[in-house]
């Protein structure tokens, strides 16, 4: 299923802290959007800390950083999993010798040309925090998934990375996904109680896209290294991470994010 759009939709997912969910959520939301007929890839961007391939139970063929280090081609990258989603890992494992990440982008902008020609979908998932890869991940994407939940700490340190990027480009196009949510009245409620310090400190007001239930379904499919929206495919869990799916294709058909005009002469990274 293509959008007959001249390149990929590129979704980064981010938090202002670890711990929150984000490759769970990355690794969910492409099954879905697989599942839906779509042909997804996923950018392991959390360099040293890569966990796509263990939520998936599939093994890393090689790394960008090993292409960067000449040990490997970026042809060798590409993993096809059991799902049909195309996996590329950053780096396995940290390298106390690279100071600058920055070497490692054009390796990165490279695996993105390659994928974009037939993939419908590239999800990048992110390190935490507003580091240079998160930035690098955000210039390359049309939309960013930030993910909340309803701790104050984390609602915290999302506004801070979000007031990070807006001073660089107020407009940038985000967009929120609330985990550990009881029920949909409560991801809303977070999501309200976040746009609220949002808007009254940077007078930006983030739209909702959905938000993953708490319970055993999660930690289940993270202990069984199996994406919940497969192991569980008629869970609650399941239909919410179809229903961020179907708006991310809307959103990418309609050939706009939908939110304010992003000035594409600001860039995140130099």
């Amino acid at each position: 299923m293509n959008f007959d759009l001249s390149s990929s939709f590129i979704v980064a997912t981010a938090s202002g802290k670890g711990g929150v969910g984000k490759t769970m959520a990355t690794v969910n939301l492409a099954e879905s959007l697989t599942k839906q007929g779509y042909d997804v890839a996923i950018i392991d961007a959390d360099l040293g800390l890569s966990n796509c391939a263990a939520l998936l139970n599939e093994q890393v063929p090689a790394s960008a950083l090993d292409v960067l280090q000449e040990r490997s081609y970026v042809s060798d990258l590409f993993r096809n999993t059991s799902s049909g989603i195309t996996m590329v890992t950053g780096a396995d494992e940290p390298d106390p010798h690279i100071e600058d990440w920055a070497l490692l982008y054009p390796v990165l902008d490279e695996i993105i040309r390659k994928l974009r020609i037939n993939h419908d979908f590239i999800l990048i998932d992110t390190p935490a925090g507003a580091s240079d890869l998160s930035l690098w991940a955000l210039d390359r994407s049309d939309l960013c998934t930030l993910i909340l939940a309803d701790e104050p700490t984390v609602i915290s340190d999302v506004y801070r990375f979000c007031k990070f990027v807006m001073e660089i480009d107020p407009a940038y196009p985000f967009a929120t996904i609330v985990n550990f949510a009881e029920d949909e009245a409560d991801a809303r409620n977070t999501a309200t109680r976040f746009n609220s310090v949002l808007e009254h400190f940077m007078g930006r007001d983030l739209p909702f896209l959905g938000y993953i239930p708490t319970g055993d379904t999660i930690r289940d499919s993270i202990s069984q290294q199996t994406p919940a929206v497969r192991l569980y495919p008629d869970s609650q869990v399941s239909q919410e991470f179809a229903y961020i799916a179907q708006t991310l294709s809307g959103i990418a058909q309609s050939g706009s994010t939908n939110f304010e005009q992003q000035n594409p002469s600001m860039k995140l990274t130099k």
